[in-house]
């Protein structure tokens, strides 16, 4: 029988400042699994929440970057890390049988290509879900105007039949 998780995307445009919050959070709604954008982490950063491992995905420089998290409950089954890391995109993605949840940011100045997306998509396999900011608007999704990037990311999902998920409301 398939386990129904219960998965939410923050951006956290800082995570350590959010410590608390994110702790409150996650313990309220019981949450399984928060894919966390926009950490804003260098690799001495950490954070931890009891029941939980927190996977990160840092700039190697030791600057602050918008790097990514996964924050995943330890009784889920799941293996190993896998850290994408690409000048436009940064993303940590964990297994969890069938399925691969990564959460991916995408810095607003650099422009992503069809073949930048195609690769990120094609490495996480057949089952997926990438959440995050990636800073593509697209009206599709509810985005006031469509930009390139937006374009492009709905040109790739389209073409290999992926879905999004939104509430189709602007987010700021």
């Amino acid at each position: 029988m398939a386990q129904i998780l219960q998965i939410v995307v923050w951006n956290a445009n800082g995570l350590r400042q959010h410590a608390q919050e994110i702790k409150l959070f996650i313990q309220t709604f019981n949450l399984d699994i928060l894919l966390v954008s926009e950490t804003c982490f260098i690799n001495r950063s950490h954070i931890t929440i009891p029941n939980y491992n927190i996977y990160y995905t840092n700039h190697p420089d030791e600057t602050v970057h918008r790097s990514t998290a996964v924050i995943i409950r330890q009784n889920i089954k799941h293996s190993g890390r896998t850290e994408y890391r690409h000048e436009n995109i940064k993303a940590i993605e964990d297994n969890t049988g069938e399925t691969t949840v990564s959460a991916i940011y995408c810095p607003p100045k650099h422009q992503n290509k069809y073949d930048d997306y195609d690769r990120f998509f094609k490495i996480l396999g057949n089952s997926f879900i990438a959440g995050g900011d990636y800073n593509a608007k697209n009206s599709f999704w509810g985005s006031r105007l469509t930009t390139t990037k937006g374009r492009g990311l709905h040109k790739i999902m389209k073409n290999n039949n992926l879905k999004h998920l939104s509430t189709r409301q602007p987010t700021y």
